[in-house]
């Protein structure tokens, strides 16, 4: 299909007509509301970048916005250009035929179609997800259910696919009309147990208290993958799920993909925590600032080199806006040999001025509390408390996935974890009294666990007499 000079795509937000996009001569696109949606009462922006209170907005946000809807990877858009006979796999051709399920609320279709329109799903039995994997495994870029008119979008660069869950555990292939559910993904090509690793960090992380998508593990035929379940789907008993608006930070900041990482000219912690305090709901502010810090610190300790700017979002629920649950979580702390993850490994955002593991310190953890606009003595708490319970949380995350990883990996994994939170907390020492302690903001030491007449004393912060 030859690319028209003027077209337009309507956007549909949680079921409503929030707008159309219009693509002009020379290929900008743009974006105005419907007036219907602007005078709803409780429905949110498009997007902080594209606030509704604005009837038209410019390229120079639009366009990125729509450009982050889909996968980054680039193979997927050209397989997919292919398919439609789309001359250029611009977002906007793409769009007209794999927008119908994106990332949070959004649905784009063309104009004057209404997305329930489509069919709704496609039964898919156990052989066929199987099958799936195993293209998917052998070519990456083959993330739809071509056979079966699949129709969603998903941003990022490793390979998936999103079904939706029934009731009774059955999955589905949504082709329009009803949301995906859960996101499965089988891990970095080339990577050995990366899928795993992502498992692993997900849920240490949730029982280290942050905020994390539901994960799990599943097998169809002899084929594995992990399955997320959306943040972004409200799903009501015995009924079609709800799409809950979502966007990641470049979209949210206007930017492209390519701008997804700090040292590539993205936002940096600074720049995501001021994001935070402008676009949050106030009776919001305190829990998503806090969660933001506890995620920043949580990248620290758990060398979490992927974790630039795609990989956090805003959750728009109504007019209310808080910090969205935190996905994609990659330790590479289980995946690299210890010396080359201290020695060579880069954070995605500086942590107070630094990317290099091997440099960071408690100097830099406190720059970051300012930048965080979080208390510093709190954040110190945070990173002792994360980097002590690193391997035992690797520990419990990896128990019972026997099939999924195999004894001696998990084995590896905890020693790995155990070596990379032993470094965290060296980084965190000063010399004090002789002895070696870490250094808090305000004047107090941290004494690690220790024995003392026979008797274990936990970790705690002692504060020097006279302060």
């Amino acid at each position: 299909m030859a690319d028209r000079a003027d077209d337009r795509h309507d956007v549909w937000l949680d079921g409503a007509h929030a707008g159309t996009l219009h693509r002009a001569r020379g290929g900008d696109v743009t974006f105005a509301y419907a007036a219907s949606y602007q005078a709803l009462r409780a429905a949110p922006s498009l997007s902080v970048s594209m606030p509704r209170h604005v009837t038209e907005h410019a390229p120079e946000v639009t366009m990125p916005w729509i450009d982050n809807l889909l996968p980054d990877n680039d193979a997927v858009r050209a397989r997919w250009a292919a398919q439609f006979d789309e001359r250029r796999p611009t977002a906007f051709n793409l769009l007209r035929h794999m927008g119908a399920d994106c990332a949070g609320a959004v649905q784009v279709v063309p104009a004057g179609e209404q997305p329930q329109d489509g069919a709704g799903s496609t039964p898919l039995a156990e052989a066929e997800i199987a099958a799936h994997l195993r293209e998917l495994r052998a070519d990456d870029s083959s993330w739809a259910f071509e056979q079966h008119g699949g129709r969603f979008s998903l941003g990022g660069q490793q390979g998936k696919f999103a079904l939706a869950r029934g009731a009774d555990g059955s999955w589905h292939q949504p082709t329009g009309r009803g949301a995906s559910t859960h996101i499965f993904k089988i891990g970095v090509d080339g990577v050995a147990h990366s899928a795993a690793a992502e498992l692993v960090t997900m849920r240490a992380a949730r029982a280290l208290g942050l905020s994390v998508a539901s994960v799990e593990s599943a097998w169809f035929e002899d084929q594995a993958a992990v399955v997320v379940e959306r943040f972004d789907r409200l799903a009501a008993d015995g009924s079609r799920a709800r799409r809950l608006h979502q966007e990641d930070m470049c979209q949210a900041l206007g930017l492209w993909r390519s701008a997804k990482y700090e040292s590539d000219g993205g936002p940096g912690v600074r720049d995501v925590a001021q994001l935070v305090a402008r676009a949050v709901d106030r009776r919001d502010l305190a829990r998503s600032r806090d969660d933001l810090a506890r995620a920043v610190v949580l990248n620290w300790v758990a060398a979490g080199t992927d974790a630039h700017a795609k990989n956090l979002a805003l959750l728009h629920v109504g007019a209310r806006t808080v910090l969205a649950p935190l996905y994609d979580l990659v330790s590479a702390s289980l995946l690299w040999p210890a010396d080359e993850v201290r020695y060579k490994a880069r954070l995605a955002m500086k942590l107070g001025g630094e990317y290099r593991l091997r440099a960071l310190g408690a100097r830099h953890l406190e720059r970051a509390a300012a930048d965080l606009g979080v208390d510093a003595v709190w954040l110190a708490d945070v990173a002792v408390s994360y980097a002590t319970a690193w391997p035992d949380t690797v520990r419990d995350a990896a128990a019972g996935e026997h099939d999924l990883l195999p004894g001696d990996v998990a084995g590896q994994f905890v020693d790995r974890a155990a070596a990379r939170g032993a470094d965290v907390v060296r980084a965190l020492r000063v010399r004090a009294g002789g002895g070696e302690a870490s250094a808090r903001p305000g004047g107090a030491t941290w004494v690690p666990a220790h024995e003392r007449a026979g008797r274990s004393v936990v970790g705690h912060w002692r504060t020097h007499p006279g302060r």
